[in-house]
């Protein structure tokens, strides 16, 4: 809980072993309103936060069509699901809607990261075990014609 009350993040939604923990944050007054998250709960194409909101740093994207996929949570960054396992995406891989294409560590539990949309991955903007923050870019995709 008191990771969400520091972050920036509006809601945590977590299960594992049949057991669901749902956490929502209510905007403060001086807090600028968190968009709606989806009904199927977080939306990694939600928009990344401008330099005046946040000191992380917006990837560039090329064109309007790109898509850059944030971080849904404060975590650990990992590219692979295992250290001894080849990583999940590289530049230049065509992924489809739902594919898991990074995990992110977060008090002790590792969830999976999905693309919500099919297309090419044009780079990958963080480092493999990097800590990161809610909302900062860790893929920039391009569409599916993309290479």
């Amino acid at each position: 809980m008191n990771l969400v009350a520091r972050s920036s993040i509006a809601e945590l939604d977590l299960t594992q072993d049949g057991t669901r923990i749902r956490i929502l944050k209510r905007a403060s007054a001086e807090a600028p309103p968190a968009p709606a998250a989806p009904a199927n709960g977080i939306s990694i194409e939600a928009p990344v936060f401008s330099r005046q909101e946040s000191s992380v740093p917006e990837a560039p994207a090329s064109a309007t069509t790109d898509i850059i996929v944030p971080a849904p949570m404060h975590g650990v960054f990992y590219r692979a699901a295992a250290p001894d396992e080849p990583p999940l995406v590289e530049i230049g891989a065509r992924i489809e809607a739902g594919q898991k294409i990074c995990i992110i560590e977060a008090m002790k539990t590792f969830i999976d990261i999905s693309a919500e949309a099919p297309g090419v991955v044009l780079a990958i903007l963080a480092e493999n075990g990097d800590e990161i923050a809610a909302g900062q870019a860790l893929f920039r995709i391009g569409p599916a014609g993309s290479s």
